[in-house]
């Protein structure tokens, strides 16, 4: 088994079977920055604001910000660097995005989840953003 991919048991692994289902850690890595971007109080994931906004806009796959593993059991040990808005509780909201992720990988993968680490890179203004996306187009 590629150390990139991940085999997906289907509960019908008897006669009839037409082979295995494997899914690679890129879309594993997807999953999680669509899960964290989607939680509020989480503005960004891995890079800066720019490169975050341009990948969310563009079909450009990045796994910036996120690091997507297995351990021995074969359960995903996921760590995601994020930027959170100011203002937020830093603490709980990085426990909704741990909650958030791993049942969104569980349930799209049918995979456990063993750990779900956050590493909070900064904080900004919302509205940072855009200043932000605007000062780099000039």
């Amino acid at each position: 088994m590629d150390s990139q991919e991940s085999t997906i048991e289907t509960g019908d692994d008897q006669e009839g079977s037409l082979g295995q289902i494997k899914v690679n850690h890129t879309v594993v890595s997807t999953i999680v920055k669509m899960a964290a971007i989607n939680v509020t109080g989480v503005l960004a994931v891995g890079g800066n604001f720019v490169e975050n906004f341009i990948a969310q806009i563009s079909s450009k796959e990045s796994d910036k910000g996120v690091r997507v593993s297995e351990d021995e059991a074969g359960n995903y040990q996921i760590e995601i660097r994020v930027f959170m808005e100011y203002g937020v509780e830093l603490a709980k909201t990085a426990e909704t995005l741990q909650m958030i992720v791993a049942k969104q990988v569980t349930n799209m993968t049918g995979k456990p989840v063993a750990n779900v680490d956050v590493i909070i890179e900064g904080v900004k203004m919302a509205d940072e953003i855009g200043e932000e996306d605007s000062q780099t187009s000039e």
